[in-house]
């Protein structure tokens, strides 16, 4: 599999495909991975190809399975879902391309095998369709631009409207299996009006519909772009306060989801990555089963806080900023949750993973302190008795994150995450009154 994956493979591969079509390819790049051992793995790769003066980038995703078991079923769903139909991402759609000896297969974006809907949200022409009736606008010109794109899990795209008199306008559409853009629309709709209620607290974008054909949630843009990992930046800093504001108007919005984050099922999800560390890296397996045990101790030995609506996937990154004002956006995983539970994975992810210096841990910690400092004059009464519990247990998935990515030298940064991890569970938090 690993020689099936890489670079010269898929370019070969990608040769192969684009014979006959007049277009060349002119180059292949590596651009993710992610790793579930011992069942799944996935690399996605940019294809450049060129006809004349002429350019697109494609992406290919290789998508194998480890075990023979994994394969079959994985395999049974490609022949399911191709129908037969070649693999042709130049002229119609990349349907999969089975290669039986290796147990992995190839295709193209915007074929996926857990979104149907995707190719027809990424056609322009179909788009242009629906959006005008959706929207009741007169579109001279729609243009579909790929945001971002993560194999079987979802893809965000953005639309960009031309509107007679020079109007221009965007939307963005997230396609993700099954109906689960509905539940999301459903809660952004509720939160929407709790923004407008919370006096610039809560800003989010505006929730426009759900496409049930595409499995696709629509929404306004939100001004600015996503806060990026500069930890030593105005905009880095300013993200906690705004987090705080915005993670206080959510768990006061009396909102009762669906779901429900339990503290069992999170340790749960930790054991099985435990065993997943196995495969790969004995000693991070050592340092999260000792972080498990610990976890089960201190666990054991606190009481249940207040169970709350929240975000449930608080990080800077889901803040985007614009001259001073911050956006928060991607409601998926909207939930029921202790008090902690946002607070400490927000905390969690200011954490760089890879600093280039002191100066950058240091102003991570300040806009830490400054975000705790901001949620607790909001919420006085808020009870944190388990903070360190769930801050040393998002650590600890950042490891896990790190393993699936399999990026060059993440064996170190796990481990360093899952030490961390035990260090924060054994410190009290910061005085915020010093």
């Amino acid at each position: 599999m690993q020689e099936a994956t890489s670079s010269e493979a898929v370019a070969d591969f990608a040769r192969e495909v684009a014979a006959g079509t007049g277009w060349e390819v002119a180059g292949v790049r590596r651009r993710a991975s992610r790793l579930e051992p011992p069942h799944a793995y996935w690399v996605i790769f940019e294809v450049t190809i060129k006809k004349d003066e002429e350019e697109r980038k494609l992406r290919l995703v290789a998508r194998g399975a480890f075990d023979p078991n994994s394969w079959r079923h994985l395999k049974e769903r490609l022949e399911r879902e191709a129908g037969g139909r070649p693999c042709d991402p130049v002229g119609y759609i990349g349907y999969p391309r089975i290669i039986e000896d290796s147990q992995l297969a190839y295709w193209f974006y915007p074929f996926d095998l857990a979104l149907p809907g995707l190719p027809w949200a990424a056609d322009a022409e179909t788009m242009w369709r629906v959006l005008s009736d959706l929207t009741g606008r007169n579109i001279d010109r729609l243009h579909v631009e790929r945001v971002r794109y993560m194999p079987e899990i979802s893809a965000i795209l953005r639309y960009e409207l031309d509107e007679p008199g020079g109007v221009k306008s965007s939307f963005y559409g997230k396609v993700q299996p099954g109906e689960r853009g509905l539940r999301t629309y459903r809660i952004e709709e509720a939160l929407w009006q709790r923004a407008q209620e919370s006096d610039g607290l809560l800003k989010i974008a505006k929730p426009e519909g759900f496409i049930r054909e595409y499995g696709m949630l629509l929404e306004g843009a939100a001004p600015g772009k996503a806060v990026k990992g500069d930890r030593e930046t105005a905009e880095f800093f300013g993200v906690g306060r705004a987090a705080a504001e915005a993670l206080a108007v959510i768990h006061e919005s009396g909102l009762e989801p669906d779901e429900r984050v339990d503290i069992e099922a999170e340790l749960n999800r930790l054991d099985s990555v435990t065993e997943q560390f196995a495969y790969v890296d004995p000693k991070a397996h050592f340092l999260m089963s000792e972080l498990v045990l610990h976890l089960r101790d201190r666990i054991s030995r606190t009481y249940e806080e207040e169970m709350l609506p929240t975000h449930a996937d608080l990080k800077y990154d889901q803040f985007m900023h614009e001259d001073g004002r911050y956006t928060l956006i991607d409601f998926d995983y909207f939930a029921m949750a202790e008090t902690s539970y946002d607070i400490a994975k927000f905390c969690a992810y200011l954490v760089p993973s890879a600093p280039r210096g002191w100066e950058e841990t240091v102003a991570a910690e300040a806009t830490r302190r400054a975000f705790l400092l901001r949620y607790r004059e909001l919420r006085p009464d808020a009870t944190l008795d388990r903070f360190q519990v769930y801050e040393a247990l998002s650590l600890a998935l950042r490891a896990m994150t790190m393993m699936w990515m399999q990026h060059r030298g993440w064996e170190e940064a796990a481990q360093v995450f899952l030490v961390m991890a035990q260090e924060r569970l054994n410190t009290r938090l910061p005085d915020l009154d010093a």
